[in-house]
């Protein structure tokens, strides 16, 4: 009744008919989809070992590497859909897949999108997109020995639009294309025994080719073929890859000890290397975690100390996501449509080093632990090159700029010099009191240090000083004039604490206490936090109490997360400044974007729940 009578309204307010307003169809508000169907597929199962399964439909893309298509959660707004085809040769021994994907608009390409912008790059107007941007995935499986398996795949994308130039409609439209990108893999593992446990060795190798087409917006010279700028905070200037022509290798080898002579002990052992311009479009951007790290923690997942982005729009809040992040290898990451209680994402390009994971159970006890060093593909200065890049010219993009904790997406700076370790204890205790309580405990501690720009003749380029400091009110601060103004020092320890308990044969309730001390150097006046996001430099003391509370009635689970965050922050922005007095009576100063940053100790509170239910089938 009431659509009834707003569709009268806006008719009698026009003066038209609906059907004149909207032509029908779609836009016209009485024939809407209101409900509408997602994931819809289509199996077809002939019976034929070379072709077990059809598939044609939506699809989480979950068969394939996260390498070179990554898995796409259920919930995505923009659900993938293809052909899929999948079957086996010489008694299964040899099993293949392959499939025909369509491109998402919404972040596969260069503006995140799969057409071009107009009034930018050559693309002036008219229809240039078509519906035939398409990916191309094969992967072959082939294991002739039940201990020793091989893999290989490739990935062909193709993003094409209609030639704008073409005026000639008689025999169709010209199509051009915007962007390529081709990736190959290889993967072999062997089990073996040793000292008499089982034991593993995988090694992944990946191969990367990409070429954009589509011209950035710029008037400035071409850099690879491509007009090229330094890539700004906003649309549409940021783009999720990097520009022109690019390529580069990844490569990972793992070794696994399993129950080492009995003692049950195990340890895990990987090196990687993935390289600063590997770019594989659709590589998992998150649901997948690709090394054997817990990397950083999320509870801190945007340079500022609350957890906000640069546009004062607050994200999840104080708290962040609950527990480690996922790596996933690309700098499209996917954060956003995300709950708080699941794993952050954050980027791996240009990661390289080593990860030792020991693990020991003995009795009701189990221990594991974590080093990890961390050095970066992207240590250089000035993008690598300064003989042809500039700081304002580069076909390498940035995010949220690496000042205060640093960004979960930001692969690219154009002076880096960054380590990092990483050290974890964790242990698990089974107590034999009522229905047996699950104590749980973690201690972890990230070492990480960043002396951006180690070259003291960058000192001297104006277009570098501008950016990264600016004079301002004269005598506030001092100038930006020594290699260790703009170092990076991070020490962040989590002590974490809890224990889950079976109320009834539904209901567990698990309860946790987290407590993190950070300890953050960000440089110091000089350099002004890169002036684009609030100066989070400082001691930061947060407590995240967390209760999770899970009820199963057969395959549905009804679920209840309460998390409580609360710390505070007290600021140290190094030195070299008079502090000056706000209208409000804090001490601070005014910085170069003309905001007041405060000297003062801030408190932070954030409380957040959320209630599901799942369905399991």
């Amino acid at each position: 009744d009431a659509l009834a009578h707003a569709c009268s309204v806006l008719e009698e307010a026009s003066g038209e008919s609906l059907s004149d307003l909207f032509g029908g169809g779609e836009y016209d508000p009485r024939s809407n989809e209101y409900v509408k169907l997602r994931g819809l597929t289509v199996n077809i199962t002939p019976g034929y070992s070379w072709l077990t399964r059809l598939t044609i439909g939506s699809s989480d893309f979950g068969m394939f590497d996260p390498f070179t298509v990554g898995k796409i959660r259920y919930i995505d707004r923009d659900n993938g859909k293809g052909i899929f085809l999948n079957g086996s040769f010489s008694e299964g021994k040899l099993v293949y897949d392959a499939s025909r994907i369509s491109l998402s608009r919404l972040w596969s390409g260069p503006y995140y999108r799969t057409f071009p912008v107009q009034g930018y790059g050559d693309y002036t107007g008219g229809n240039p997109y078509t519906s035939m941007d398409a990916t191309w995935t094969a992967q072959l499986r082939w294991r002739p020995r039940r201990n020793l398996g091989i893999r290989g795949l490739v990935n062909y994308l193709e993003d094409l639009e209609h030639d704008t130039t073409d005026d000639n409609l008689d025999n169709g439209l010209n199509l051009s294309d915007r962007q390529r990108n081709i990736v190959y893999g290889a993967e072999v593992d062997w089990s073996f025994g040793f000292l008499g446990g089982d034991s593993r060795i995988d090694a992944q190798w990946y191969y990367s080719l990409y070429r954009l087409y589509d011209a950035f917006p710029t008037t400035t010279t071409n850099i690879d073929g491509v007009e090229n700028v330094f890539p700004s905070q906003g649309f549409p200037s940021y783009t999720a890859y990097p520009l022109g022509d690019r390529e580069d290798h990844t490569v990972i080898a793992d070794i696994e000890f399993n129950d080492i002579g009995g003692s049950n002990f195990s340890l895990g052992l990987q090196g990687f290397s993935i390289g600063s311009d590997y770019v594989s479009v659709m590589a998992a951007r998150r649901e997948s975690d690709v090394l054997l790290t817990e990397g950083n923690e999320g509870a801190f997942y945007y340079p500022e100390a609350d957890n906000a982005s640069n546009r004062g729009t607050s994200v999840l809040g104080y708290g962040g996501f609950n527990g480690h992040a996922q790596q996933v290898a690309t700098t499209n990451v996917d954060n956003e449509f995300t709950d708080f209680d699941e794993p952050m994402a954050e980027t791996v390009i240009g990661w390289k080093g080593i990860t030792a994971v020991p693990e020991w159970s003995v009795g009701d006890f189990d221990f594991g632990g974590e080093f990890s060093y961390i050095d970066y593909n992207t240590n250089w200065q000035m993008w690598g090159d300064d003989t042809q890049y500039t700081f304002t010219q580069s076909p390498y993009v940035t995010a949220e700029l690496d000042a205060g904790f640093g960004s979960f997406r930001n692969a690219y700076m154009p002076f880096q010099d960054k380590t990092t370790y990483i050290y974890m204890l964790k242990a698990d205790w089974f107590l034999d009191v009522g229905a047996g309580i699950d104590v749980h405990g973690k201690w972890k501690y990230i070492d990480e240090q960043d002396l951006r720009i180690n070259e003291a003749k960058y000192l001297s380029d104006a277009s570098v000083m501008a950016y990264f400091s600016d004079p301002g009110i004269e005598g506030q601060w001092a100038s930006f004039d020594s290699l260790d103004d703009d170092d990076k020092k991070l020490e962040m320890m989590l002590w974490e604490l809890g224990a889950g308990y079976q109320l009834s044969s539904e209901l567990y309730l698990d309860v946790t206490y987290q407590f993190y001390d950070v300890d953050l150097l960000d440089g110091n006046t000089g350099f002004q936090a890169n002036r684009a996001h609030m100066m989070a430099s400082g001691v930061h003391k947060k407590n995240n109490i967390i209760a999770d509370a899970s009820y199963m009635v057969g395959g549905a689970e009804f679920g209840l997360v309460y998390q409580w965050a609360f710390g505070e922050w007290a600021p140290n922005f190094g030195d070299g400044y008079v502090p000056q007095t706000s209208a409000d009576g804090e001490l601070g100063f005014v910085d170069s974007s003309n905001r007041f940053q405060s000297l003062e100790k801030r408190k932070f509170t954030h409380g957040r729940m959320k209630a599901f239910m799942k369905l399991l089938f």
